[in-house]
């Protein structure tokens, strides 16, 4: 059987960026017949779009109705079927939301087999920009964030971390959330140390020092020439600039390529997107070009000229339009006033070191008219308003006024119309623009300016599927997930002192026979008690193996002890219908004295049911299923949610380790608590056996069930050694259905 078992960072960016795709089958590949094409119908769906209008002050307009709005959609009329004003007023010690719906929502169509859409909230990614910033910048932004956490999110608002470095390139830290305490942590664990390569310092650098060369005017210039001398060398420490700033544009590309992915990726997360972006900026002139006042690389006029950068002119332009029409509004903080100090003689002393000019040049910091501090060209500004611009955002020029700016931001962003208006939608991923006009005089709409429709899931982008994957695990509305229940359970042991964890989902037949692709693939996601990832298992197969059939599927992994929490995402990679599982667990400690049993493994007496086994990335690691758990799956199945009716006993497989070692003389006793009463039950041992498997001891009991009413129970194990007298217990769950 061919395994893989991916083991990735603690940071939930590891399931998004970081994820490794591989390709094993643990099953036959069953004969395929010739296969149609996926066929995606038509439906009706209402389409819902966020609406900020202010006025000529920029003031929110609270007081329109939906007779105010016209929408156009790629030039045709729409109607507007649904239309709420939300106003979210921020009080000092809570924070309300007020909703005035004119019309009654009407019943959403949607695909087949797919819920309705989820009512509309804010959502906000927090962005910190590590490559183009300052580590003054950075702590301001952190301090910020917090404050937005603490007086402007509201509790249904998703939030979610971004961060951008220039080795790590883009991490999602946390996906969009209403967990607000995981948001905290994640800004809180922030450090500044990825806080490198930053271009703007080397192209203020560089221009400093285009200004203090020495360069002849023309009139000079042309005298030279006539002279036939030679012509000056170029300073080493000027070229040792070009080579930086050469580097300084290699990164601004890759910043500008990894936020146009993003963009792309966020096309299809519903609703409009605001960012708040903590940046110094990509300096203006690395993509637009600047001139000085002497010449360097090209002269016109006397002055010295650097054309625009075409490439990475194309490439910025086409990333502003990417975040615009994937519903995305920028509101950015300017973070280069928290490192500007006062010193008005570092141009001098800059110039002085370098060589370039002397202090008693004409070009003192008091003269010089063409001084880059002068000049927000040479700065990020320009790109971070252009940014702001072009998504509908707002740019703010000051970090250190943050508790002024961000009222702002929660004055533009806490009162909003949603307008909804139903749509044919196909799935051919095509782009559709939407005009938003307001018949009121003297208001200005900022709206999404388009959308795109849904596309096939075989035709993602790699980050997509990741974002779709992120969106599963931690989403409990994700719209391409089934409706259907998939029972989980978690089994945890120790063995030899290694604590490890597994997860069993059993998936039911109406369940396999909706996937109707080629691969189909299985996540296994173990979160440790503060929700980071501990671990990560998955597996793909042919789902015609399993199409129709009863599936189990097991996935475990080497964890230290504590408190879990198990995801299962098992999705169809053509079409992207997904089923979800999850559990909760606890491995405690390996105990120094005394028995140390396993959770409980539940065995019901059942036919053509498979089991599939995901395996581990090293064989110390492997969690050895068969070792442990052993049972033969075609004649009985986990039992991991109610017993079927009618069950009068049932197979239990204990996993027990000795300390000391050798094969001990166990004693074994049985009783289940109920959940609700706390009353205590003994059940009859039916039969029992115990094999020696290396340092386990395997313990397979069959227990009666035909007493025990109808409920839901806590199964308990106790287990004596009579030659030691030490002692074990293991507990699960277990439900009984009426006879």
């Amino acid at each position: 059987m061919s395994k893989i078992l991916t083991r990735l960072s603690i940071s939930l960016v590891g399931m998004i960026l970081l994820i490794q795709v591989g390709t094993v089958s643990s099953l036959p590949q069953a004969a395929l017949g010739p296969t149609k094409p996926l066929q995606y119908e038509v439906a009706v769906v209402l389409k819902l779009i966020h609406v900020y209008v202010t006025d000529k002050k920029g003031n929110p307009v609270q007081d329109l109705a939906v007779s105010d709005f016209t929408v156009m959609d790629n030039g045709q009329p729409m109607k507007v079927t649904d239309f709420e004003k939300r106003v979210i007023r921020v009080a000092p010690a809570a924070i309300k939301e007020v909703v005035e719906t004119s019309e009654a929502k009407p019943g959403l169509v949607s695909k087949p087999g797919l819920p309705a859409t989820p009512p509309s909230v804010r959502k906000f990614f927090l962005f910190f920009d590590l490559a183009f910033n300052n580590l003054r910048g950075v702590s301001k932004a952190k301090k910020a964030a917090i404050h937005f956490l603490n007086t402007q999110v509201q509790p249904e608002d998703q939030v979610g971390v971004i961060t951008y470095s220039m080795f790590g390139g883009i991490k999602v830290h946390e996906f969009l959330t209403a967990d607000h305490g995981k948001i905290r942590d994640a800004i809180e664990a922030l450090t500044q140390r990825n806080s490198l390569g930053r271009a703007d310092e080397i192209e203020e650098w560089y221009w400093r020092l285009v200004q203090s060369q020495a360069g002849p005017d023309p009139k000079a210039e042309a005298s030279h020439e006539s002279s036939a001398s030679p012509q000056p060398k170029v300073p080493d420490y000027l070229n040792e600039a070009k080579a930086q700033r050469a580097e300084a544009k290699r990164q601004t590309q890759a910043f500008i390529e990894s936020l146009t992915i993003l963009a792309k990726s966020l096309r299809y997360v519903p609703d409009q997107k605001q960012f708040i972006l903590f940046s110094s900026g990509i300096p203006n002139s690395l993509i637009y070009g600047a001139q000085a006042g002497n010449p360097s690389m090209t002269t016109v006029g006397g002055l010295q000229f650097d054309p625009a950068d075409s490439t990475l002119m194309a490439l910025n332009e086409a990333m502003y339009k990417e975040f615009a029409v994937s519903g995305c509004a920028f509101y950015t903080f300017d973070t280069r006033a928290s490192a500007m100090g006062a010193d008005l003689f570092g141009w001098d002393t800059r110039g002085l070191e370098t060589g370039g000019r002397s202090v008693l040049g004409k070009q003192s910091v008091f003269s010089d008219t063409t001084s880059v501090f002068n000049n927000d060209k040479l700065s990020g500004r320009d790109f971070l308003k252009r940014l702001s611009d072009a998504t509908g955002g707002e740019y703010f020029s000051n970090i250190d006024r943050y508790e002024k700016n961000l009222d702002q931001v929660q004055a533009l962003t806490g009162a909003y119309y949603v307008l909804g208006f139903p749509i044919n939608e196909r799935w051919d991923g095509k782009y559709h623009e939407i005009k938003v006009e307001v018949k009121r005089k003297g208001c200005e709409v900022r709206a999404q300016v388009g959308y795109f429709n849904p596309k096939p899931f075989s035709e993602y982008s790699d980050l997509e599927k990741r974002l779709h994957l992120f969106d599963l695990a931690l989403n409990e509305r994700a719209l391409s997930r089934m409706p259907d229940r998939v029972p989980m359970s978690a089994l945890a042991s120790a063995v030899e002192g290694i604590t490890r964890l597994a997860v069993l989902a059993k998936l039911p037949n109406e369940v396999t026979a909706k996937f109707s692709g080629k691969k189909l693939e299985f996540v296994a996601i173990f979160f440790d008690a503060k929700g980071e990832i501990s671990d990560m298992v998955r597996e793909e197969v042919d789902p015609a193996a399993v199409r129709g059939r009863d599936l189990t599927f097991g996935a475990g992994s080497s964890l230290k002890p504590g408190d879990y929490s198990c995801r299962l995402v098992v999705r169809d990679m053509d079409t992207g219908m997904s089923a979800v599982g999850s559990a909760k667990a606890t491995i405690v400690k390996p105990q120094i004295t005394g028995l140390a049993l396993g959770t409980p493994l539940v065995l019901e007496a059942r036919t053509g049911c498979l089991f599939l086994c995901a395996g581990a990335r090293k064989e110390q690691e492997a969690y050895p299923w068969t070792e442990i758990y052993p049972f033969d799956s075609s004649l009985f199945s986990p039992v991991l949610a109610e017993l079927p009716p009618g069950t009068t006993s049932v197979l239990t497989v204990v996993p027990c380790a000795v300390p000391a070692g050798g094969k001990p003389e166990l004693v074994i006793s049985v009783y289940v608590v109920d959940k609700r009463t706390g009353a205590r039950t003994a059940i009859p041992i039916v039969q029992s056996n115990s094999v020696t498997r290396g340092p386990l001891e395997i313990l397979t009991l069959e227990l009666g069930t035909a007493d025990i009413a109808a409920g839901s129970y806590y199964l308990h194990i106790n287990a004596q050694d009579r030659t030691t007298g030490a002692l074990g217990h293991a507990v699960t769950s277990l439900i009984i259905t009426s006879k």
